[in-house]
Formats: C-alpha cells, structure tokens, sequence
C-alpha cells in the first residue's frame, strides 16, 4: 500500500513540475533564438530523457544487467512514439502531425538511421566480424557521434527556418517581461526536479517489476520504459496546452535520438566482456518496431501538410497504437 501510495505521489509531482518545464522551455525558445524545435530535440528531450540515463547506469553498473538497461532505452523509444498517438487524440479536430513543422522530419529520419545501427549492432555481434576497438563497439561510436552531428544539422536547419519566418514566430512568442537570466535559471531548477523525480519514479517502476517477477527483457521495455518516459508525456501534454505544438513533437523524436546515444554511453561503462553480445536478441525485434512506428509518423508528417481535419485520431495515430501493443505482447511472449 506504501509503495503505492509513493508511486502517486511522485506521479503528481511530475505532473505538476513537468508542466511548468514545457513553459519554461518555451520561454527558453524564445529568449535563445533557437526555436522551439531545435529547444524540443535538444534541450528538453535531453533533460526528460536523463532518468532513462540513470536508472540504465545502476543497472549497469549495480545489477551487471545490460539487457536490461537497453530494454528500458529502446522501450522508451517505443512509448516515446505512443506518446504521438495520444497527442494526436488530444489536440481535437485538426490532426497533430499537420499542426507540426514537416522539418520535425529531419530528427525522425535520423533517430531511424540510429535506430538502425542499434539493431545492426546487435545482429553483428553474434557473427565472427570484430566490432570492438579497444574494448568498445563500434556500433556504441557511431551512435554517439550520429547524436552530435544530428544535433548540429537541426540547428543549423531551424535557424535557416527562423530566418524565413522570424515576424510569424516573434508575434507567436510573448515572454517580454521575463529576462534571459530569469529564463535560465528556471529552466535549471526544474530540469534538476524533472531527472530527481524521473529517478525516483522509475526506482518505485523497478519495485514494482519486481514484484510480478517478469522477465529483463519487458520489464525494461513496458514498466521501466513507461516509468522513465512519464516527463516525457506530462512536457509534450502541456506543450500541447501551450499551443506549442512543435515543442511537443519535437521533444518525441529528440528524446528518441538522445536515448539512442544514451544506449551508445552504456557500452563505456560496462566492463563484463561485449556490451553487445550480451543484449538479448528480443531487443532487434524492439528496434525493429521502433524505426517502423518511426516511419510511419514521418509519413504522417508528410501527408496530414496537406490532409483535411478529421475526428479523434488520425489513421497514423492509430496505426502507432497497434504497433505498440503488438511490439508489447510479442516482447512479453518472448519468442525469440
């Protein structure tokens, strides 16, 4: 009873916080001149994603529990993708993807890309191809340096982007009478909050697997990776209720991408013998799953910039729905 009774707690607490980061990261788009895309797929998917990052690390490092940890990342990816179908439904007739700036593209094209060298990590590894240097993956490399250079295409992409529409996104924004400092240091405070609180929530996830005595593999991907995802949710919602639609989206695929480089850092602080060899082969599939619901909201991105409104949910959304319910009942019946 205690221990639900925290998870309640600690849940409102991310509500409540969690709502004032989407502000404050939209105050932060403003005062920087970045753009609330660029803030999204950076900036806030970097801070919502940091409880994926620690509680991934004690696994590690702790509990000597690779699968997982990387159960937890690429389950994250999975809901992170869900959390676009239940956006969908509450952003009302209009459909969220035609709300949303087709650049939102750009970071789900490379989150794809990352996605793919994650599977084709764990594939190689049960081959005789070498795809170690000097005791760490390659395929760990590659996702590390995929995240900075895909953090510096989409600046460079949303400040050509801003220059074309600076007067439209100058009218959009109205925090004049908060200073830059002021923005800053209540970005800080909250972001400390959010990771304190995401933490918390997934140690109370992780009792609470315990519990029902569920294998690595879907605790990681369904009760971890719902547990450290909810800042993710409660900051996209209340992006949604700001009217800050490409805030909410892009902190979808930037928190994709970071959890990607995230599962990259986890092969440098694992020392038991080959990151990747010892990651289930449950999780090709999940990466699988993930860069198909990927694609699919990129198609959905595409087509609804010129689609008609619509009722409830969009076909996209609904589609991303089923995958994720299908990807869930196949990783619980474990077949691989």
């Amino acid at each position: 009873m205690l221990l639900f009774l925290q998870v309640i707690v600690c849940i409102t607490l991310v509500i409540a916080v969690g709502s004032w980061l989407s502000q404050s990261a939209d105050i932060m788009a403003e005062k920087t001149g970045l753009g609330r895309t660029w803030v999204g797929t950076i900036l806030l998917a970097g801070v919502t994603s940091l409880p994926e990052l620690a509680t991934g690390t004690s696994a590690i490092v702790i509990f000597n529990s690779p699968d997982l940890a990387v159960g937890g990342i690429l389950g994250s990816c999975l809901f992170n993708l869900l959390i676009l179908a239940l956006l969908d439904i509450c952003n009302g007739t209009e459909p969220l993807l035609k709300r949303a700036q087709i650049s939102h593209g750009l970071a789900a094209s490379l989150g794809c890309i990352m996605l793919g060298v994650t599977a084709t990590g764990m594939m190689l590894s049960r081959t005789e191809i070498n795809i170690a240097v000097g005791g760490v993956g390659i395929p760990s490399i590659i996702l590390l340096i995929l995240y900075f250079v895909s953090a510096r295409m989409i600046a460079q992409f949303e400040t050509r982007r801003r220059a074309e529409v600076l007067e439209e996104e100058l009218e959009a924004f109205q925090y004049q009478h908060i200073t830059p400092v002021q923005a800053y240091r209540r970005f800080v405070i909250l972001s400390i909050f959010i990771v304190i609180l995401g933490i918390w929530l997934a140690f109370l996830g992780d009792r609470v697997a315990a519990v029902t005595g569920l294998g690595a593999s879907f605790v990681g991907a369904l009760l971890l990776a719902t547990a450290t995802s909810l800042p993710e949710v409660v900051a996209s919602l209340a992006a949604i209720r700001l009217n800050a639609v490409d805030l909410a989206v892009s902190n979808v695929f930037g928190s994709n991408i970071t959890n990607l480089a995230i599962l990259g850092f986890y092969d440098f602080i694992y020392h038991q013998g080959s990151f990747w060899l010892n990651i289930s082969y449950t999780h090709i599939f999940t990466a699988a799953i993930a860069m198909i619901m990927t694609s699919v909201a990129i198609t959905g991105l595409i087509y609804h910039a010129v689609s008609r409104s619509r009722m409830y949910i969009t076909w996209d959304g609904l589609t991303l729905i089923f995958l994720y319910l299908g990807g869930m009942y196949v990783i619980y019946q474990d077949i691989f």
